[in-house]
């Protein structure tokens, strides 16, 4: 097997004393693979030269309409990690756009919303996605859902975005409501509104689908949810562990055997039109550990992606934004370009160890390591290119790197 194979996709791995995980890697939306579509910067990433990032993961509201019980930004085990987190932060929609028409004027390609917040409550989410697609960005939305189904939202998305991935946690109403203390009966909304999204979405390449956090009060109801999600015309369910910084996933390993048998019945529902997606299901704890994990000694995918908080403030990744010693300087108020290139992002970048104590564990570990074999020459980069040229003739979704 040669390197660049062994850099693709990572299914589960089985831990020692670990029951056996069903192999299924990540749905072809949110394939680690996606960065050997951009060959003209991965020639510039070898060579050493400077080039921009082309995707953006941005938060512009604090504020949450739900409160999930797993969520990292309202978990006592959290506070010192995310120390920056206010649910009062929010982005002017005015401000928001002048942001995003900056990044798309520096090379950027697709902006995701996303962050500590749900970003369609904010009240100029709609102008503000018309704005970005019309700049030239494409987007994607992560979501609880709650507004989906508002028509001002709801037509925005339909006309500007390239994904939609919305929080499904449950199979059953009662469970969903629990878990995210929902009082605006969202949980029944998603059958009809994932299906007119699909239906009205201008995107050729438009998809909509559900991500399902594995906890100890949900895990029993994996199934159901996959049925949902099949039954709602979504295009994938993706299951992955609660995960805290400083506990791995602690949380849920006296139920990973019944986790397991459950995620080996919902594989069993996918088909060519509906996929059952399975990321890592195995890691470390982030913060207060000795153990390194993945080959690689410097954070590459930074280069190619970067976060925006609340705050205002340019972040190297989504795992780590809103952590006071990862904040690079604030995009709102000294604008996205002179953070970019006017100081503060080269001095974070030449002040950033190797692999500090809070990235031993790393969500982006498989673009990390590609990138870490293509810049040791572990990989040859044109023949990489050529492979994947073969094997991935067209990569859906490729700007969201």
């Amino acid at each position: 097997m040669n390197r660049f194979s062994e850099s693709r996709d990572r299914a589960p791995t089985v831990a020692a004393g670990r029951p056996l995980l069903p192999v299924v890697s990540l749905d072809q939306a949110h394939s680690p693979q996606k960065i050997m579509a951009h060959g003209a910067l991965l020639r510039k990433f070898v060579a050493g030269e400077e080039f921009k990032p082309i995707h953006m993961r941005i938060g512009i509201m604090g504020a949450c309409n739900m409160r999930c019980n797993f969520c990292n930004f309202h978990s006592p085990n959290e506070e010192q990690f995310y120390d920056l987190f206010s649910f009062k932060d929010s982005i002017a929609a005015n401000k928001a756009i002048t942001l995003l028409r900056a990044f798309a004027a520096n090379r950027g390609r697709a902006v995701t919303f996303c962050g500590s917040g749900e970003c369609t409550i904010h009240p100029g989410y709609a102008e503000i996605s018309r704005a970005s697609h019309d700049a030239g960005l494409r987007i994607g939305l992560i979501t609880n859902g709650s507004r989906l189904g508002r028509p001002a939202v709801a037509e925005a998305v339909a006309a500007t975005h390239t994904w939609v991935r919305i929080g499904l946690n449950a199979g059953t109403e009662a469970t969903f409501n629990e878990i995210t203390r929902d009082r605006e009966q969202t949980f029944t909304s998603f059958i009809d509104n994932v299906g007119a999204l699909r239906a009205a979405a201008v995107a050729a390449d438009f998809r909509i689908g559900f991500n399902f956090v594995i906890t100890k009060q949900n895990h029993g109801e994996i199934t159901e949810a996959a049925r949902i999600g099949l039954q709602s015309g979504a295009h994938y369910v993706r299951f992955e562990p609660e995960f805290y910084s400083a506990l791995g996933h602690e949380t849920i390993e006296a139920v990973m055997p019944q986790i397991a048998d459950a995620l080996h019945e919902a594989k069993a529902l996918s088909t060519d039109s509906y996929e059952v997606s399975i990321p890592k299901l195995d890691r470390g704890p982030m913060a207060q550990v000795e153990d390194i994990e993945g080959d690689f000694e410097r954070c590459h995918y930074s280069r190619f992606v970067t976060a925006v908080g609340a705050d205002g403030n340019l972040y190297p990744c989504p795992q780590v934004h809103l952590n006071s010693r990862y904040q690079i300087g604030n995009v709102i108020e000294q604008g996205y370009a002179d953070v970019l290139e006017g100081g503060p992002r080269a001095e974070w970048e030449a002040a950033n160890p190797r692999r500090t104590d809070l990235c031993k564990s790393c969500f982006y570990r498989p673009q990390n390591e590609l990138l870490e074999h293509l810049h040791r020459g572990q990989v040859q980069l044109e023949e990489a290119l050529n492979r994947y040229a073969v094997e991935v003739p067209s990569t859906l979704h490729a700007d969201f790197v």
